[in-house]
């Protein structure tokens, strides 16, 4: 089992359409085509306030890979 960590840093002010798209476009793009997310997570206080943290789960490099 393959864990992979990814940060969007977006312009400030864009953090609610970024969770929006995920929420209504790329969850479903990703269980179309296999991808496990593990959570999400956004940072309230301090300078990374505008960053959307989420993690994947793959049972492989080479499922990964593929995906």
């Amino acid at each position: 089992m393959i864990y992979e960590l990814r940060i969007y840093h977006c312009a400030p002010g864009r953090l609610p359409a970024l969770n929006k798209r995920f929420e209504t476009i790329t969850l479903k793009f990703w269980e179309k085509y296999g991808i496990k997310p593990v959570g999400f997570w956004t940072t309230l206080i301090g300078q990374s306030n505008q960053a959307l943290t989420y993690m994947l789960q793959w049972e492989s490099l080479a499922q990964r890979e593929a995906i």
